[in-house]
C-alpha cells in the first residue's frame, strides 16, 4: 500500500494519487475543451476559427488517447497494488456508495474516449496535428457519428456530475465529518 508517518491514517500510493490528479486535470480539461469545440453561439460556431488556430480538435483527440492510457495504468496500478483500508467511520451505507460511485467513474473514464474515438472514426477525423494517423475503430459512416459523438457528450456530462459527487463527499468528509477520507488522497493534510 502506501508508506504513512506513524499514527497517520492510511493513503493511496504516489503513483496511485499522481493519477488521480492527473486524470483530474485532464476530465476538468477535456470537458473544457468539449464544450468550447461544441458552442454555437448567434453567429453560429463562433471557436471554428480558434479552434482551427489552436488545433483544440487534435488536442481534444490526444488527450483523450493519452486519459485512456492513464485510466488502464490506473486500474492495472489499484488491482496490483490494491487500496489501503477504509476509513473505519464510514458507515456501510457510504462504503457502498462510494464503491458504486468510483466503478461508474471507472467505466465512464474508459466509456467517454472509446465513443470519442468510435465518433471521429466513423466521421472520419483520424488525422491528429496533420502527422499521425489513430486506428480506425469503425468504417467510415458519416450519418453514425453524429448519434455517436452525441453519446460520447452524455457520458461526459454523466461523468461529470459523478466526479462532482466525489468532490462534493470527500469536501464533506473534511470540512463536515472531519474524518481522514480526503487524506487518503492528500496525505499531507491532518483531521480536522
Amino acid at each position: 500500500m502506501a508508506s504513512n508517518p506513524v499514527g497517520a491514517a492510511p493513503s493511496y500510493g504516489p503513483l496511485a494519487r499522481a493519477l488521480h490528479w492527473a486524470m483530474a486535470g485532464l476530465v476538468l480539461l477535456q470537458c473544457g475543451f468539449g464544450v468550447v469545440m461544441a458552442y454555437e453561439g448567434p453567429e453560429g460556431n463562433i471557436w471554428q476559427t480558434l479552434a482551427g488556430a489552436l488545433r483544440l480538435y487534435d488536442a481534444h483527440k490526444t488527450l483523450g488517447l493519452a486519459l485512456l492510457a492513464l485510466v488502464a495504468i490506473r486500474l492495472a496500478n489499484r488491482l496490483w497494488r490494491g487500496a489501503p483500508p477504509e476509513e473505519p467511520t464510514l458507515a456501510p451505507w457510504q462504503r457502498e456508495t462510494a464503491a458504486l460511485v468510483h466503478a461508474w467513474i471507472y467505466l465512464l473514464l474508459f466509456l467517454v474516449p472509446v465513443l470519442g474515438w468510435i465518433g471521429v472514426s466513423l466521421y472520419p477525423a483520424l488525422t491528429v496535428f496533420g502527422a499521425v494517423t489513430l486506428p480506425a475503430l469503425a468504417g467510415p459512416d458519416r450519418a453514425s457519428s453524429g448519434p455517436v459523438l452525441v453519446a460520447h457528450a452524455i457520458a461526459a456530462f454523466a461523468l461529470l456530475a459523478l466526479v462532482g459527487m466525489h468532490v462534493g463527499a470527500a469536501l464533506h468528509h473534511h470540512f463536515i465529518r472531519r474524518d481522514g477520507v480526503l487524506g487518503r488522497m492528500l496525505p499531507g493534510l491532518k483531521r480536522r
